[in-house]
Order: structure tokens, then C-alpha cells, then sequence
């Protein structure tokens, strides 16, 4: 079945300069108001979230260059609000994805060095466009990964899944394994609207986000793989990892978690 879609939409960004200047505060808080919608900046770096209405709650936010957030419109016209804030934000803000730039990029680090892990990673993403099960899902995922060995990562898959149903959190599965097929860390993800039968006690899932690491992997490979496993025992980032629908925002997310001290 189809999961409820929630009008949920996310611009995701570093702060340019420290603070947010008080004319940009106050359109905004202005603005916000005018939507019939909730509309929150979250300060992923500092863990703090606050609705932009307020000029108190902006306040509370303690923008700082650099830091690391979403601003999230939730609502009746959620999509329209992302829209025209899109547009006022642009000057302030040093946007890495809202729904005007959706596609993954292999330059994202490039363009924001923050984003840069302590190894390559390849990124591969695909929105599934029909019901898929679970097998379905993981053959994709192998496809995407190994497209000349996709049935020898597909077996590897299916062995670690027999072992524990790899559900993270919720909505959430996260396959990895460690394999001779790669020479590098790989993350496929495949988006449904549909509910996916993971066979886990944590329910259904909609994100499969697959990890393959080489064999033999570096240290650097190791501690960037377990920062976001860990990452993703937190509900706020799961949550996050969920509802952020354009790709690029959702590797900026991932390779966030993977760059965290």
C-alpha cells in the first residue's frame, strides 16, 4: 500500500555568515506567517529547532557560519511556502538542495567542502516507480552497485538478511555488507512510496539505503561507516533521512553524519 504522503518539504543549507542579519529575520518571521502551514529552521549542527515565526525562536537557533540545517515547511500550502522562501533565502544562505536542485552530484564536495569525508564515496540513487518487494529492492540495489556481478552482491545481501532483518529505525532499512566486488565505499538508496516488507519488528519500510565497503577496508572507511550507522539510531535524523525527498539534500544529510567529529 501507499504510505500517507505528508506535505513535508525541506530547502537544505550552511549559514554564510554569523547570525542571521535582523532585515532577513524579520521578512521571514513576516512571511512565515502569512502560510497556512508550520515552517521551522533546524539547526542540525547545534540540535536545536525553532519555528521562524518568532523572531525569538530565530533567535534561540544561534545561527553561526557554517552550520548545518534545514528550514522545513509542513502543511496545507507547504509547497508553495518552500517556493517563496526559496527565493528569499537564497542571498543569506549557502543552499546545497530545495526542490529547484534535486539530483545527486558527484561534485556536492567540491561545492561544499564541509561535505568532504575522510574517503571517496560513491553515490548511486533510484525512486522506485511501482510496488516492489523485498527481493525486488535488494536485486535493484545490487544492480546499481555491481552491474556486472549484480547476482554474486544480490546472494550477499540476501545471506546478511538471513542473519537479522536489517531495519535501522523507522521507514528505514540500511543492507551493508563488506565485499572483494568493490574497490570503494558504495551507497545506493531506492525511495518507494510504497510500504516495502522487511520482515523486521520495527514494520515497513520506504528508504533502503544499501552500504558496501571493500574488503579489507581503511581505517578512514571504517569510522565513516559507523558514524552514520550510529547517526541512524537517532529518530530526529532518521526522521530527516525520511522525509527529505530530493536526492542531493538527502546525500548532503548522509554525508554529514559521515563527517561529524
Amino acid at each position: 500500500m501507499i504510505e500517507p504522503v505528508t506535505n513535508d518539504y525541506r530547502i537544505t543549507f550552511f549559514v554564510k555568515h554569523s547570525g542571521l542579519p535582523p532585515k532577513l529575520a524579520s521578512q521571514l518571521a513576516r512571511l512565515a506567517k502569512k502560510f497556512k502551514c508550520l515552517v521551522y529552521i533546524e539547526n542540525i549542527t547545534r540540535d536545536r529547532r525553532s519555528d521562524v515565526s518568532s523572531s525569538l525562536g530565530l533567535l534561540q537557533l544561534a545561527l553561526t557560519e557554517g552550520d548545518f540545517c534545514q528550514l522545513v515547511t509542513v502543511g496545507i500550502d507547504a509547497e508553495w511556502a518552500n517556493f517563496v522562501l526559496t527565493d528569499l533565502l537564497s542571498s543569506g544562505f549557502d543552499f546545497i538542495a530545495s526542490d529547484k536542485s534535486c539530483d545527486f552530484s558527484e561534485a556536492i564536495v567540491d561545492k561544499h567542502p564541509k561535505l568532504t569525508p575522510k574517503c571517496d564515496i560513491n553515490f548511486h540513487y533510484v525512486k522506485a516507480q511501482t510496488q516492489l518487494s523485498k527481493f525486488e529492492i535488494l536485486k535493484g540495489l545490487s544492480l546499481l552497485i555491481c552491474p556486472e556481478e549484480t547476482d554474486e552482491l544480490l546472494l550477499l545481501f540476501i545471506k546478511r538478511e538471513e542473519r537479522s532483518s536489517t531495519s535501522m529505525a523507522r521507514r528505514i532499512a540500511l543492507p551493508h555488507v563488506i565485499t572483494s566486488l568493490v574497490d570503494r565505499p558504495i551507497i545506493a538508496i531506492i525511495r518507494s512510496d510504497y510500504s516495502i516488507d522487511w520482515a523486521s519488528k520495527m514494520g515497513d519500510v520506504n528508504l533502503v539505503i544499501a552500504l558496501v565497503l571493500p574488503e579489507n577496508p581503511t581505517r578512514d572507511m571504517i569510522i565513516s561507516a559507523t558514524k552514520l550507522t550510529r547517526s541512524m539510531l537517532s529518530s530526529d535524523f532518521s526522521q530527516r533521512l525520511v522525509n527529505t525527498r530530493q536526492p542531493m539534500g538527502l546525500q548532503a544529510l548522509l554525508l554529514h553524519a559521515m563527517c561529524q567529529e
